[in-house]
C-alpha cells in the first residue's frame, strides 16, 4: 500500500464525488425522489469503472480531444441551466423542469467523475491498489455523509443552485479549452468562476 497515492486518491475522490452527491440531494428533495441519487451513481460509474477497468491503457486516447469534446458538453448544459435560472427570476414557467434536472445530475456526475478520473490515471501507474482503495473509500464516504447532511442540503433552492452550477459549467469548460492550448494550473477556475457568476446575474437581470 503507497499511503501517498491512498491519500490523493481518497482526497481528490471526496472533493469531485461530493459535489456531485449534494447536486443529487438537492434534486431528490425537490422532486421528492432517490431517481437522482440513481442518476448520479450512473454518472459516476459511466466514467471511474472503465477508468479502473482499462487503466493505463486510456492513456492512448489524445486527451485534447476528450478535453474539447467535454467543454462543448458542459457549455451546452451550462446554457441550458442559466436559461432556467432567468426563466424563475422573470416570474416564468419553465415546461421541462424535472427533466432537465435530472439531466443536470447526470452531467455534473459525468464532470466531477471524469475530474477524479484524469487523477486516477496519474496515480495508478504508481499503485493500482492504492488508487482502488482511495477512490473506492472515497465513494463510500461521499456516500454516508451525503446520507447524513441530505435534510440541510436538500433546503439549497434549485434556482439558486442552477445559477451556480451555470457558472461551474461554464468556467470548467474555458478551462479546459485553455489547457488544450497552454499549460495551466487548474487554479484558474477559481477566477473563472468569479467572472461567471459577474455575467451570469448581469444576463439574469438583462
Amino acid at each position: 500500500m503507497n499511503l501517498g497515492v491512498f491519500l490523493a486518491a481518497l482526497a481528490m475522490g471526496t472533493l469531485e464525488l461530493s459535489e456531485a452527491g449534494a447536486v443529487a440531494a438537492i434534486y431528490a428533495g425537490a422532486y421528492r425522489s432517490w431517481l437522482p441519487y440513481s442518476i448520479a451513481a450512473l454518472g459516476v460509474g459511466l466514467v471511474l469503472l472503465p477508468t479502473f477497468v482499462l487503466g493505463k491503457f486510456l492513456t492512448i486516447f489524445p486527451l485534447h480531444y476528450i478535453l474539447i469534446a467535454g467543454a462543448i458538453i458542459l457549455t451546452y448544459f451550462g446554457y441550458r441551466l442559466l436559461r432556467s435560472a432567468r426563466r424563475y427570476f422573470k416570474k416564468r414557467t419553465g415546461s421541462h423542469k424535472e427533466k432537465e434536472g435530472i439531466g443536470v445530475v447526470f452531467v455534473v456526475a459525468l464532470t466531477e467523475a471524469f475530474e477524479d478520473a484524469l487523477v486516477v490515471l496519474a496515480l495508478i501507474p504508481q499503485s493500482y491498489t492504492s488508487t482502488l482503495a482511495g477512490t473506492a473509500i472515497s465513494a463510500i464516504l461521499v456516500l454516508s455523509l451525503t446520507a447524513l447532511l441530505k435534510s440541510q442540503i436538500s433546503r439549497i433552492r434549485l434556482p439558486q443552485l442552477k445559477f451556480f452550477l451555470s457558472s461551474l459549467l461554464f468556467s470548467l469548460a474555458t478551462l479546459w479549452i485553455l489547457e488544450v492550448f497552454v499549460n495551466i494550473t487548474d487554479l484558474v477556475v477559481i477566477p473563472l468562476f468569479a467572472v461567471y457568476v459577474i455575467v451570469n446575474y448581469v444576463l439574469i437581470r438583462i
